[in-house]
């Protein structure tokens, strides 16, 4: 004997899938401001305090007994295609019972759902009077706190941004009018402003899915599907089904255009969005080498930037290619001194490889499937890779020696001596115009000896140089400048700079005002350095350059020349 059985689901599972779709409050509401619109409402009001939400609609509302035992009761449902703008699965509405108990007034009857309670059992009433669309009243669970309220306000008014009718919170409207607002890009399917950064925000018919990276199609910015152009979504509405979706592809279309053009017009530089895009898309092959050849794809530890030829076939193919830590002081000494060719972690981030060896092996295939670059797929799978930085540079040591004076030769004395002159002028000077802390201590300046650094501090008594960049004296005013700027950034540091470390855009601001906008911090200490410098080696019986010999002559006599214009 045989027979045809059927499937059932557990209540347990009914009940399951109510709490475990629950996401945060504001993701709840938009689910019933979808439902109202997808009931033709004109309009949605929400109310909410510490304690209570009611959301009012309306629109049509469950019209008959039948149409809330198919509708309402039943979670999962088939409709027709294209009778429901958001509305797929029928399992939406149970995000709310979540977060709080609800009455649903809607025609004469009322739904009373409280799952805390009584699980997957609802009460409903008939005969009331009529109530126009859907009026549902929650009690809260647990009390709202008033920073909970104000992010979900935040949330909600986020992801109905565009919603296709006026939503309002508490008597204040919170969504715009998708076709009032100025938009860079405007199709059949949708509204689109685009920007060289941050995200991209994805609105289906005016309520938000998701926003992706801005590499990921090329820039950041907004795009707003029109009303009746849909897009194909997943179940939970948070992602674009980017394979099958038609719409999107149309869309996505729009949004690389505007990449490639920039790429092909090099007008301007371009954004780290637009280089993480192109990176992406070149080694995914959806990209010919011809196209990018001129971008400069690959960031070097000190910030450089350079073109995949010029990586693979340039001066640096003989150094190893290694990565190391942004702000690493070995990597970037290694680099300057072309002991290896040290990529910036943000060059694997921008290829969406982890190691240099990745980096390698994307950049070798996707040269080898493009046109004409065998012979450089080739040079490039050539390049050494070293994927320790120590391992590609033994000769270099990350040490940081304090020399004592006594171990100092008479020319390093002599430089020491005007170093330590300029270092009291520039801190005194940072001081007068607070960029440094009137309070700071004073700092002792000494010579050190390391193969990474070119000058380090502990951030509180004491700075010193490498002694090989006292050879900057020998080049006049032009040295001592950057001396000067190397004593300026090390005064800058109040914590200690050995190893790794990162600039912050105040360090960089601090630094341009000691160095650019108050230029008078560094002209008394270049002068005054330059000329003791000089007098210390006379002193010395030491030979004095003869160009700087030039330098202090023509400083002196500018000098001279100013004061007697001033007397």
């Amino acid at each position: 004997m045989s027979e045809t059985r059927r499937f059932s689901v557990h209540p347990e599972i009914i009940y399951s899938l109510i709490v475990a779709q629950a996401g945060s409050l504001g993701k709840a509401v938009l689910e019933c401001v979808m439902n109202s619109i997808d009931a033709h409402a004109t309009r949605v009001d929400i109310t909410v305090d510490a304690n209570t939400i009611r959301i009012q609609d309306d629109g049509k509302g469950f019209r008959t007994r039948a149409e809330i035992e198919q509708w309402f009761e039943v979670f999962g449902f088939p409709h027709a295609e294209g009778d429901r703008d958001y509305g797929k699965f029928g399992i939406g509405r149970g995000q709310l019972w979540s977060f709080c108990s609800t009455v649903w007034r809607t025609e004469t009857f009322e739904m009373d759902v409280d799952i805390k309670r009584r699980g997957i059992d609802y009460r409903l009433k008939e005969g009331l009077p009529r109530v126009k669309g859907v009026d549902i009243e929650g009690k809260f669970y647990d009390r709202q706190l008033t920073s909970a309220l104000a992010a979900f306000e935040r949330e909600l008014t986020d992801l109905a941004l565009y919603a296709q009718i006026p939503v309002t919170l508490n008597g204040k409207r919170i969504n715009k009018v998708a076709a009032q607002e100025k938009w860079d890009h405007e199709t059949a399917d949708a509204w689109i402003k685009t920007s060289d950064i941050g995200q991209l925000a994805v609105y289906n018919l005016g309520v938000l899915v998701r926003r992706y990276p801005g590499y990921q199609f090329g820039c950041g910015g907004t795009v707003v599907t029109k009303p009746g152009v849909r897009l194909a979504v997943n179940m939970a509405r948070n992602d674009v089904l980017v394979a099958e979706c038609e719409v999107w592809k149309r869309i996505r279309k729009v949004l690389q255009a505007k990449s490639d053009d920039r790429i092909k017009s090099k007008r301007t530089r371009m954004t780290e969005v637009e280089l993480q895009n192109v990176a992406r898309r070149f080694v995914a092959g959806e990209m010919d080498y011809g196209d990018i050849k001129a971008v400069k794809l690959v960031t070097d530890i000190v910030g450089r930037g350079h073109t995949i030829d010029s990586l693979a076939t340039g001066p640096r193919q003989q150094a190893p290619l290694t990565t190391a830590d942004a702000g690493s002081q070995m990597g970037e000494r290694a680099h300057t001194n072309r002991l290896a060719f040290v990529v910036s972690p943000l060059t694997l981030e921008r290829f969406g490889v982890e190691t240099v060896r990745e980096f390698q092996g994307a950049l070798v295939n996707a040269l080898a499937q493009s046109k004409g670059t065998t012979w450089l797929s080739n040079c490039m799978s050539r390049l050494r890779v070293i994927e320790d930085l120590g391992d590609a540079v033994p000769t270099l040591r990350e040490g940081y020696d304090v020399l004592k004076d006594e171990e100092l030769s008479k020319p390093e004395l002599a430089a020491l001596t005007a170093l330590r002159l300029m270092a009291d002028d520039v801190s005194r000077a940072m001081k007068g115009q607070e960029i440094l802390d009137r309070k700071s201590p004073y700092r002792n300046i000494w010579l050190g000896a390391s193969d990474v650094a070119e000058a380090w501090t502990d951030g509180r008594s004491k700075v010193i140089v490498e002694r090989r960049q006292i050879q900057l004296m020998n080049q006049g005013i032009g040295g001592f400048v950057g001396l000067a700027n190397l004593l300026v950034h090390e005064f800058l540091h109040d914590t200690s700079d050995v190893g790794s470390h990162i600039h912050d855009q105040e360090f960089y601001s601090r630094y341009h005002d000691a160095t650019c906008s108050h230029s008078g911090v560094l002209n008394q200490a270049v002068f005054r350095g330059l000329r003791k410098w000089v007098l210390e080696l006379h002193s010395r019986k030491l030979r004095v350059p003869k160009e700087v010999v030039t330098h202090l002559d023509q400083v002196e006599k500018l000098i001279r020349e100013a004061e007697s214009s001033r007397g």
